[in-house]
């Protein structure tokens, strides 16, 4: 992370981050976006349309619906694949922002609070942090299996 991003008070330093993972994440949807309007139609987008990421977003967001789009954005390389995956399904602007905003969110917190450290101190071995870690993914493993039971469970529809 930026050393003066780092300086600043947490929460303006999410702010900030949210802004960046925004206009990013509308960045990826929109040429997703594009993608379905009218590069699908030629020989480029043939081999687009067949690329495992591009397949891997998409299937996600077929087969979990909206919740997938703020949980990927607790994952790194797979939230990017889902954002375009939301384009090329042709998701409407409004319903893909109402569900991206709580991993904008969470993903300026997570970065302007040292998750990035975090990540760089597990790969480095220490074992508390690794420990701490776990713990972390095991509850938002969780927290997702219970929004995804009840949102099931209340027959609330979770496609586009």
């Amino acid at each position: 992370m930026l050393n003066w991003v780092a300086s600043l008070p947490l929460w303006l330093a999410t702010t900030f981050l949210f802004v960046v993972v925004f206009f990013r994440a509308q960045c990826t949807f929109w040429l997703g976006k594009l993608s379905y309007h009218g590069i699908l139609k030629t020989k480029w987008g043939k081999k687009l349309e067949k690329n495992s990421e591009t397949s891997a977003g998409i299937l996600a967001i077929q087969k979990m619906g909206w919740p997938i789009i703020p949980l990927s954005f607790l994952t790194v390389g797979f939230q990017t694949a889902v954002q375009f995956g939301a384009g090329l399904t042709n998701w409407s602007w409004y319903k893909y922002t109402l569900a991206a905003i709580p991993g904008y969110l969470a993903w300026g917190f997570i970065y302007a609070s040292g998750g990035l450290s975090l990540f760089r101190s597990l790969v480095q071995g220490s074992i508390g942090l690794l420990i701490l870690f776990i713990i972390i993914i095991l509850a938002v493993v969780i927290a997702a299996n219970l929004v995804l039971r009840y949102i099931r469970k209340n027959g609330i529809k979770t496609d586009d």
